[in-house]
């Protein structure tokens, strides 16, 4: 790797930060939804992280731990937590392209059990409402593959 390839590489790290911490602070929140982490939730991040070029930037197992930390501290102190990851969601309210990518990987967390219970939704609404968005617009849209 050149130093311009690396300085490129440290760029996009550095830039896409918060998104990486929105997106971990979404997988989080909607992980923890229903109480409970499942296997198949773990493996979706997992997929969601493999899958996405703008998170590919990042060492995955980081990605990972800031998403556990963000778990750890829901469960510690919920509503002051919920708070702090609500606002690192928020930043992503003024772009819609931002919003619907995040949005997106609520629902594929969600749906990673094939049965989306209704505090899943509920965590889905909240997030809507946190990125400016119609819940139920973008739910259905979800629902066709969009």
């Amino acid at each position: 790797m050149t130093i311009f390839e690396k300085l490129r590489s440290e760029t996009a790290r550095y830039w896409d930060k918060p998104f990486l911490k929105a997106a971990m602070a979404v997988c989080a929140l909607t992980i923890l939804a229903d109480g409970e982490v499942s296997l198949s939730e773990r493996y979706r991040v997992d997929a969601i992280l493999d899958a996405m070029d703008r998170l590919r930037v990042h060492n995955p197992r980081k990605a990972v731990e800031i998403m556990d930390g963000y778990i750890e501290a829901l469960r510690n102190e919920p509503q002051r937590t919920e708070d702090i990851l609500q606002g690192k969601i928020s930043r992503g309210a003024g772009d819609y392209k931002t919003a619907r990518t995040l949005l997106r990987i609520a629902y594929l967390v969600i749906s990673a059990n094939d049965d989306v219970q209704d505090a899943e939704r509920a965590a889905f609404d909240k997030i809507c409402a946190t990125l400016a968005v119609d819940p139920d617009e973008i739910w259905s849209k979800m629902r066709d593959g969009a």
